[in-house]
């Protein structure tokens, strides 16, 4: 054990054994959460579900209109975008009690639609995904052909209330849960004792969620901070063995369960392997990836991003003693249909990818939830494992 690791073990069994902040942080995360306990607080469809029954007037919460008048008089009064004139004043002196939610209409989050006032609220829902390219500007050019005749109110939701970033996306007014959970916070507050006790408990628990997410909960906050503030190096330490070793287990569990698979290479942050079909086939030439137990050119990587919360496979073709072999396998590929760059084709060409394909995870410590993810991952690779398998029996005949 070197003198590092030694002090490293020291400092975490200082971190667990006098810890009073951490029992305290412990004994606020075991209070029960409807939303925590199922696993769903990241979860973006379900924030659009919830979201959807409090902003309908029709539904069981028994708060009418107020939390629809209110979220969309909020929204206008803090962007400085103007929609057909509609005040925030006005907004508070509609009635809004005769709308249509709709959750998923032509693909969009929500739609709120109001035909007495003739307002249609269209609602872009992102927890930690960013929208794809077009993807907003198609929405209101769908909702403005559609309902033709009324105001359209464009709503980018997210934690921050960050901007889109698509330019053509501009009409949209940028809110965050930070300003919904404001509204929520003080509806509650002034409606609390109308509200029957399941209703009550059920908001409650999603304004928990909400502070959580959108780190505005200050007890909360101020107790992390001080315990980081103690334990800096053992937090540090436990994040950067604890938080990816999960995915590495789950991997490494699931390409064992049934021998099909050659693992050549393996640590916290990817894992290499080979179906043992194409094992068979690749005869080791490779001499980029040095690291792997067999020096192939062609391998698998499994690949985890824990800043952007994300898994990838990806197939790779990398550097072979002969140039010219690995341009042959290039075109191969090419002409079996997986797509390669032009820089694939080069002679002095390092690495190259030839298929890819990523998952987006809530929580990469999550064991069960990663090896779903990997065999995910693993059905939609296997498809492509005979296409692959038929250029190497030509190439490396």
């Amino acid at each position: 054990m070197t003198q590092n690791t030694k002090k490293q073990k020291e400092l975490i069994d200082i971190f667990l054994a006098d810890n009073p902040e951490l029992e305290e942080l412990i004994d606020q995360l075991a209070t029960f959460n409807v939303f925590r306990a199922l696993k769903i607080e990241n979860t973006e469809i379900r924030h659009s579900n919830v979201l959807g029954w409090l902003l309908d007037p029709s539904e069981s919460h028994g708060l009418g209109d107020i939390i629809l008048r209110r979220v969309l008089s909020n929204a206008l009064l803090l962007s400085d975008k103007t929609i057909d004139h509609i005040s925030p004043a006005q907004v508070e002196l509609m009635d809004f009690y005769d709308v249509e939610v709709l959750r998923e209409w032509k693909n969009i989050d929500l739609l709120v639609v109001d035909r007495i006032n003739k307002i249609v609220i269209l609602i872009e829902n992102k927890i930690h995904s960013g929208e794809s390219e077009g993807q907003l500007l198609k929405y209101i050019k769908t909702v403005n052909e559609e309902f033709a005749s009324y105001s359209i109110v464009p709503i980018f939701l997210t934690l921050t209330g960050y901007e889109s970033n698509d330019n053509e996306a501009e009409d949209y007014i940028a809110y965050s849960y930070v300003q919904l959970l404001s509204v929520l916070e003080k509806i509650f507050n002034q409606r609390q004792s109308q509200l029957a006790e399941p209703v009550a408990v059920f908001i409650k628990h999603y304004m928990e969620t909400l502070r959580r997410l959108t780190m505005q909960d200050d007890s909360m906050v101020e107790l992390c901070k001080t315990i980081y503030r103690k334990h800096r190096e053992a937090i540090d330490t436990i994040v950067k063995y604890g938080m990816k070793g999960a995915g590495q287990q789950a991997v490494e569990d699931v390409l064992s369960k049934d021998g099909d698979y050659e693992i050549l290479y393996s640590n916290p942050t990817r894992v290499w392997f080979l179906p043992r079909t194409w094992a068979n086939l690749i005869p080791e030439n490779g001499i980029a990836l040095k690291h792997l137990e067999r020096l192939v050119s062609i391998a698998i990587r499994i690949k985890f991003d824990t800043n952007k919360n994300k898994i990838s496979g990806h197939f790779e073709l990398s550097k072979m003693d002969d140039a010219e072999l690995r341009l042959k396998c290039a075109e191969k590929l090419r002409e079996a249909g997986f797509s390669l760059t032009k820089k694939a084709f080069d002679l002095d060409a390092s690495y190259s990818r030839f298929w890819s394909k990523s998952h987006k995870v809530t929580d990469m410590t999550d064991y069960e939830e990663v090896q779903t993810i990997i065999e995910k991952l693993l059905t939609k690779a296997k498809i492509e494992f005979p296409k692959a398998e038929k250029v190497f029996q030509t190439v490396f005949k």
